[in-house]
């Protein structure tokens, strides 16, 4: 019995010691941006690239088995959730902004070329894959690789949800905010416990993430009435999505 205890202990802190590295590596190029006071895109891209590698090279050295990289290693069955979720990430979040439109809230108005236009898409489609994929690795797939047995994978959603909700450690402040991250956080854990694989989780996080980008910097987001609901109409988005999963 005591054996026993022990190795859970040593287990538990490996695991530990695991996430905390990889959240300290994922959150250096933020750390620094805040720092500096100036974006760091390429250091964030690599740094967020360790960071995958970090995951892949814990869970060897934990002697994890293969499926506990949560399906990544199957793309070529799982590329059809990928296109799935980058297809409802990207409409959620250009649902959102158009509905502010139809309630009169904002308006939006894209003064780039067409080329120009094409051509900021496509580095936020790159941009934004690593950082999309590094935060569902830490947040959900290390999560759910080191479950204990005895824990019902519903618990595991919450419980992710919650980690991937204190992991926007900057933007904790807003209770807004903290709603819709921890309704799209249960949304995409939800999605990875049912395929059982992360690419439908990956797709709608990184659709999102392009989406959020276009009209965060290519768009002209004009605010028409100053209600402050945006982020709770979000949630709502997200929970409508978990009801349908």
């Amino acid at each position: 019995m005591y054996q026993k205890n022990k190795q859970q202990k040593s287990s538990a802190l490996t695991m530990l010691i695991g996430f905390l590295v990889l959240f300290f590596v994922y959150h250096i190029p933020e750390f620094l941006q805040r720092h500096y006071r100036k974006p760091l895109l390429l250091l964030m891209e690599i740094c967020m690239l360790i960071a995958v590698l970090i995951f892949f090279f814990i869970l060897s050295q934990q002697n994890k088995k293969p499926q506990y990289d949560s399906g990544l290693s199957d793309f070529k069955n799982q590329q059809r959730n990928l296109y799935i979720g980058l297809s409802i990430g990207i409409l959620l979040i250009v649902g959102l902004n158009f509905l502010t439109i139809l309630l009169q809230w904002n308006s939006i108005t894209i003064k780039a070329s067409f080329t120009s236009v094409l051509g900021q898409s496509f580095l936020f489609v790159i941009g934004t894959f690593l950082p999309s994929l590094a935060e569902d690795l830490l947040t959900r797939a290390y999560l759910l690789a080191h479950r204990p047995k005895h824990c019902n994978p519903k618990w595991m959603i919450f419980f992710s949800a919650l980690v991937y909700t204190i992991n926007h450690i900057f933007r904790l402040d807003r209770p807004d905010v903290l709603l819709y991250l921890f309704a799209l956080g249960i949304l995409l854990m939800m999605c990875l416990i049912l395929t059982r694989s992360l690419w439908l989780t990956l797709g709608i996080h990184w659709g999102s993430n392009i989406a959020y980008q276009f009209f965060a910097n290519i768009a002209t987001v004009n605010t028409l009435k100053e209600i402050g609901y945006e982020n709770y109409l979000l949630s709502g988005f997200y929970i409508t999505g978990i009801i349908l999963v």
